[in-house]
């Protein structure tokens, strides 16, 4: 398959859970925690395989701009920066970086990453990516469920269904953060963590979450249309994107479409 996947690195959160290392004005992902690297520098040194993957896309808060552009040069990485006005969460955030992608290739696949994850084994993580793409090329939005190490109560979970294609299956069910007893009932029945992260055809997320939500995708598509271009940057039009609704992806689409699926990981994704 010579698609190529469009990475779409999601860094605007503000990361006061690790207070007081991460702070809103240097967040954890622009932090060294795990090694002389940021998370962010990580996540997209993982995405750098030109042969699978297209120049990244970085949707971030502006109060990040050149923060990002400084440790995008320390690993000699171009991308796209898309500044958000204002924080809207997931579903606006993928949204728009969708919707760019979809400008740059009309059949863009998209990969929509959280900066602040650790994954240990890059190379398992590769192989992951090619069968989502693969899902993802016959209408699929995929996600990624990170095989349990233990009865988790901070992640929802997600409960495989029938397979598509490979390790790919359809989602046969999506399930909130679960307390001590329920999580090891989900371990028990071969349930996945859901790691938050996507894969999908831009033009296939941005018609499923018209189905939830047309009036937010027109604003958020008016946004990108209307984004002025500053020192390198795009900036979404900030009343356009600001009429959007604050949504996770998981409530704006994800929990709702029937072209969910899945493909299971073990490569120390965190």
């Amino acid at each position: 398959m010579d698609k190529r996947i469009i990475p779409l690195i999601m860094c605007g959160g503000a990361g006061t859970r690790l207070w007081p290392a991460s702070r809103e004005v240097r967040p954890k992902q622009f932090l060294p925690l795990f090694g002389t690297r940021s998370t962010f520098q990580d996540t997209l040194l993982r995405v750098s395989e030109t042969s699978l993957f297209d120049r990244p896309i970085v949707i971030t808060n502006a109060s990040y701009r050149f923060m990002v552009l400084e440790q995008l040069a320390e690993i000699g990485i171009e991308a796209d920066v898309i500044l958000e006005p204002m924080r809207r969460d997931s579903g606006p955030a993928i949204a728009a970086g969708a919707v760019f992608a979809q400008n740059r290739a009309s059949e863009a696949i998209v990969l929509a990453l959280a900066a602040d994850h650790v994954v240990q084994d890059n190379a398992g993580f590769v192989a992951a990516c090619r069968q989502g793409l693969t899902a993802a090329s016959a209408g699929r939005i995929v996600t990624f469920g990170v095989k349990p190490e233990r009865p988790a109560t901070e992640y929802g979970y997600i409960s495989p269904g029938e397979v598509i294609s490979g390790e790919v299956h359809a989602v046969a069910r999506f399930v909130e953060k679960p307390d001590a007893v329920k999580a090891a009932d989900y371990v028990n029945s071969g349930y996945l963590w859901n790691s938050g992260n996507f894969m999908f055809p831009a033009s296939v997320l941005l018609d499923e979450y018209r189905k939830v939500d047309a009036a937010s995708v027109e604003a958020i598509s008016n946004a990108v249309t209307n984004a002025g271009r500053d020192l390198g940057f795009v900036t979404l039009e900030p009343e356009a994107f600001g009429a959007a609704k604050a949504i996770s992806i998981d409530y704006a689409v994800m929990e709702k479409t029937a072209r969910a699926a899945v493909v299971p990981v073990s490569c120390g994704w965190s």
